[in-house]
């Protein structure tokens, strides 16, 4: 009777469960994983902070991010062309743009050698990030995915995207709430 009536509670919850014995089971877990991308968040990316490294600022490595991605259908790329046209910045055509699979992409733009990704990305082209690496790794832990850019070989920046939690998304207390960044 008990496992009936909280299956029916549940339902009017919006949770549904599959049977009573993955009901008993789920007593037994002390860790849930979903999937992040449109179970709990909106599924649109979204521009999230900017951090320029020294010498430049957020109005100057916006564009030449979004300049680089503008021909990309990747979600994390048209955040970042979204966020650009909102704040009126100027989006150019790259010459010898390169996709450099698992890594992020590089061109040229008005003269200057760009490149946007990963880590491994910038090791690759030498650039040495310092800092930025810290602040990458804070903007990971809130949940975001940091893209290093680079400029003309040296650091540019940190730019964050991330998925917005759904409005309708019940918080959990923090005790039992964490959020890893898990490798896929």
């Amino acid at each position: 009777m008990s496992i009936g009536v909280g299956v029916g509670k549940g339902a009017g919850a919006g949770v549904l469960i599959k049977s009573a014995e993955a009901l008993e089971r789920m007593e037994k877990l002390d860790t849930l994983v979903v999937d992040k991308t449109g179970t709990l968040t909106e599924g649109k990316p979204k521009l999230t902070a900017i951090i320029p490294a020294t010498g430049f600022s957020g109005s100057e490595i916006l564009p030449l991010a979004a300049s680089l991605e503008r021909s990309s259908e990747h979600p994390l790329a048209a955040a970042i062309v979204t966020a650009a046209r909102d704040r009126g910045a100027s989006i150019q055509e790259p010459t010898d743009f390169a996709s450099v699979a698992g890594k992020g992409v590089t061109g040229k733009i008005g003269g200057w050698v760009v490149a946007l990704g990963n880590a491994k990305l910038m090791t690759d082209l030498g650039v040495t990030l310092g800092d930025l690496e810290r602040k990458a790794d804070e903007l990971r832990g809130d949940g975001a995915t940091a893209l290093f850019l680079a400029i003309d070989r040296k650091p540019g920046g940190v730019i964050a995207i991330a998925d917005p939690i759904k409005a309708t998304t019940q918080a959990l207390p923090s005790a039992i709430c964490t959020t890893q960044n898990i490798p896929t």
